[in-house]
């Protein structure tokens, strides 16, 4: 997962809560059904994924897919 601040011809925008997420059109069968959120911890913060999907993972390179 990246921050960009340009939208790709193959992206998909979603948005909410005053928050616009891109994803990529090969992406979404992996993020359905998702719950994106922002986490602070005595780490830092970060987005979480989380996701019911029983595909193991997306390829997004994210902890929380499990890639």
């Amino acid at each position: 997962m990246t921050l960009d601040e340009s939208k790709n011809e193959n992206d998909i925008v979603d948005e909410g809560f005053g928050v616009t997420i891109l994803t990529e059109d090969k992406l979404t069968e992996y993020l359905e059904g998702a719950v994106i959120d922002y986490v602070e911890s005595q780490y830092g913060g970060g987005f979480e994924i989380k996701t019911n999907n029983p595909g193991g993972g997306c390829d997004s390179g994210c902890s929380s897919c499990g890639s």
